[in-house]
């Protein structure tokens, strides 16, 4: 019963299509990283991936393509070793927490994913590059000053909205806000 119980535990932590966390994981690893941090008065970084032009790739190729295709990039950014956590996040979008990473090192890092997606070459011919590519929001808080978890969620969901006006197929950092007395 307790292997039984087991093996369900894990099936409800994972998702189904990439075999990568779901969200559920993400949200329990998000609060324990985020205690750490408060703990170690380290920053914790968060990028969050948006395949871009996804609905187009399904329209044009279909869901069981599409389906192909989030589990490539999905296996191209479980590659990141240095990831506490590399999850589906929702529909196209994938989340991946790093601890003890400032804005500098995860940006450094979310380039290198982003390339490393290009270079799978999956072939895109409604998207403007010919190519499947992803834009990449990235943010990195301490858990100090008043930052919550979901302000960090909410930061790197900005600068993901600024990566698609940047064009898509791009990384921005979100710069914290300071108010001046």
């Amino acid at each position: 019963m307790r292997v039984a119980n087991a093996h369900l535990e894990a099936l409800a932590r994972r998702d189904s299509l990439s075999g990568l966390a779901n969200r559920r994981s993400f949200d329990a690893k998000l609060e324990e990283e985020w205690r750490e941090s408060a703990r170690q008065n380290t920053p914790l970084a968060l990028m969050m991936v948006d395949v871009d032009h996804f609905k187009l790739y399904n329209d044009h190729y279909g869901h069981l393509a599409g389906d192909a295709c989030l589990r490539a990039v999905g296996e191209a950014l479980a590659q990141s070793t240095d990831a506490a956590i590399v999850a589906r996040y929702g529909g196209e979008e994938f989340a991946l927490l790093f601890g003890r990473t400032s804005m500098e090192h995860a940006l450094d890092l979310a380039e290198k994913l982003r390339s490393r997606i290009e270079a799978l070459a999956l072939p895109h011919v409604i998207a403007p590059s010919g190519h499947v590519t992803v834009s990449v929001g990235v943010a990195s808080l301490r858990a100090a000053n008043g930052n919550s978890a979901p302000a960090l969620i909410e930061a790197a969901d900005a600068a993901l909205y600024g990566a698609k006006r940047r064009g898509r197929n791009a990384v921005v950092g979100h710069a914290g806000i300071r108010l001046l007395a």
